[in-house]
């Protein structure tokens, strides 16, 4: 059933009518996972990191941490989320894990160019088994080259570049996440890259055209799907939505997911 559930998940990414959502197969191990970046720490919005917990997530990735967000969060959640790892320093390249399960730092990767974000190597021992998870936020399309028109127009090949150096580092015979701020809608380079290596884009499955971002000073009308959260055959998704929550210029996106065997 669980193996008929992917095929069924690959088949509505290609054009086929959206999944409905599901509940886990009976005595499957099964968990939650969010992608949300907070937009520079979200310090001068409360809101938006209490969100996090609100939401309640078993397994939590995040992007533009601050030291100033990490202090917050670590007193915050320390009972909901025992498992915290950080790497705050970066500015807008700053990454944060948040886990109600043990996590392992696999080490953080560095990007192609040096005034571009790493990406982080994770992996979490949930209840399916270890989980390896690939928390990313590529180049903003502004930021690849001081000429804007060329970081525009070169924002394509980039991201492909970038994620395949940060994919290159995960194993391949563990169920895996890759989640973040990717900076393009479902159609780009480093998305395609991923679904030609066998991966899930989780949210267009369920809810095609769903939002992740919004341009506030327009009321919300300018918005793009940027965040996604893909998984490999080993996974199978059992629901995936937007929270229209916080003061972020992003939202928060979940995905419940079970193993393809236990």
């Amino acid at each position: 059933m669980v193996a008929v559930g992917f095929l069924a998940a690959l088949s509505g990414a290609c054009g086929e009518p959206p999944l409905a959502p599901r509940p886990p197969d009976p005595g499957a191990p099964h968990f939650t996972v969010m992608s949300y970046n907070i937009e520079l720490g979200a310090k001068r919005e409360p809101s938006t990191l209490q969100s996090i917990g609100d939401i309640d997530a078993d397994l939590v990735g995040l992007q533009e941490v601050t030291p100033e967000a990490e202090a917050w969060l670590r007193v915050a959640y320390a009972e909901q989320y025992p498992y915290q790892l950080y790497q705050s320093k970066g500015g807008a390249g700053g990454l944060a894990a948040l886990s109600r399960f043990p996590l392992v730092d696999r080490g953080l990767r560095p990007a192609p160019n040096e005034d571009w974000h790493p990406a982080w190597h994770l992996e979490a021992d949930t209840p399916a088994g270890p989980v390896q998870i690939l928390d990313v936020h590529l180049r903003s399309l502004f930021s690849g080259d001081p000429n804007p028109v060329n970081s525009y127009l070169s924002t394509g090949s980039d991201h492909r570049t970038e994620m395949e150096l940060f994919s290159d580092w995960c194993e391949q015979s563990i169920p895996t996440i890759v989640l973040g701020d990717f900076n393009e809608s479902p159609d780009g380079p480093a998305v395609s890259y991923l679904e030609g290596r066998g991966f899930l884009n989780v949210l267009p499955a369920f809810r095609p055209g769903q939002p992740t971002w919004r341009f506030r000073s327009t009321g919300d009308q300018f918005s793009e799907t940027f965040d996604h959260i893909l998984i490999n055959s080993a996974l199978v998704p059992l629901d995936a939505w937007v929270h229209r929550r916080g003061e972020s210029d992003h939202m928060p996106v979940m995905a419940h997911l079970e193993p393809r065997s236990w």
